[in-house]
């Protein structure tokens, strides 16, 4: 008699929208609460009468641990438990943030950032778990109008939306929804594409499109390095000593007709085996990084 009360209660409060005869997700409009602003508003998920069951949770749940999810492939069994696992925390936010409505407490906040955090952990293990359905989809798919970066950012995008949508509980893979998905995101991409380079007047080229501002900046931001460098063994504020000045020096020489000298050939001028010539040089090379790492000008 509970367990059909609790279906009942949940039948009521999570009345399906209809679109084309086709159930949809239940969301959550945000409260208007000043209290409750700062509250991260639930996600949205599948609905199904096995979350309303009052040992849903215990059952999901049994074996559980957020800081052992585990990586890479899924199998089918453990797939189809984490999906559940999903929409059961984004079921369970939106009741806390419902009975927070009507009054938010300390106890109730820090139950919420809880399922927040296990909600997160499980959507990143999903995602990271059918990373390859994306790089798999764009080597068999031959796009050859899009470039790789963009196939890759459209394929992930539509992954994680894959991820929020999909249903365990009607019995086909998952795979094979996102799949579907990606290539779905790939045809619009291309078609958006297609309209793009319609609207250009002339033979389409490649070389308009490109552009060297990635480049600019590697190389404005290699020429301050090269400069708070500079800085740093004129001040000598690396804290390097006369010996790693030495080693640097001839092993890095600035100018430009300076020839650079192997470890062998220091070596035999310091009187030393090469391997404390390396030696040197790292301790050298370590105190430099540590003091670029701090300087102001490079964050």
């Amino acid at each position: 008699m509970r367990e059909s009360n609790a279906l009942s209660k949940w039948q009521a409060e999570n009345r399906p929208d209809k679109s084309n005869g086709r159930m949809l997700r239940v969301t959550t409009e945000r409260s208007d609460r000043r209290a409750m602003q700062s509250w991260v508003r639930p996600p949205p998920y599948v609905m199904n009468s096995e979350l309303a069951r009052g040992s849903i949770e215990a059952t999901l749940f049994a074996d559980y641990s957020g800081s052992t999810l585990g990586s890479g492939q899924l199998t089918p069994p453990a797939e189809t438990l984490r999906f559940k696992q999903l929409h059961y925390s984004a079921y369970r936010l939106r009741h806390l943030y419902k009975s927070a409505d009507s009054g938010p407490t300390v106890s109730t906040r820090r139950i919420y950032s809880g399922w927040i955090q296990r909600y997160n952990q499980l959507r990143a293990r999903l995602t990271e778990g059918n990373l390859g359905l994306v790089y798999d989809l764009i080597r068999r798919c031959r796009f050859t109008s899009i470039e790789r970066e963009e196939l890759v950012s459209e394929g992930m995008m539509a992954l994680l939306r894959a991820v929020d949508t999909f249903d365990p509980w009607r019995g086909y893979r998952f795979s094979t929804y996102a799949c579907n998905a990606i290539l779905r995101a790939f045809s619009r991409a291309a078609m958006h594409e297609s309209k793009r380079r319609s609207k250009i007047i002339g033979p389409y080229d490649p070389e308009f499109d490109s552009s060297d501002a990635p480049d600019v900046r590697q190389a404005e931001r290699q020429a301050l390095f090269a400069e708070r460098l500079e800085r740093l063994l004129r001040l000598d504020t690396a804290g390097l000593t006369d010996i790693e000045k030495a080693v640097l020096a001839r092993r890095f020489p600035i100018e430009g007709d300076c020839k650079r000298q192997t470890l062998e050939d220091l070596g035999k001028q310091m009187c030393v085996s090469k391997e404390r010539v390396r030696q040197i040089q790292l301790a050298a090379i370590a105190k430099l990084r540590h003091a670029i790492s701090v300087d102001g000008i490079l964050r």
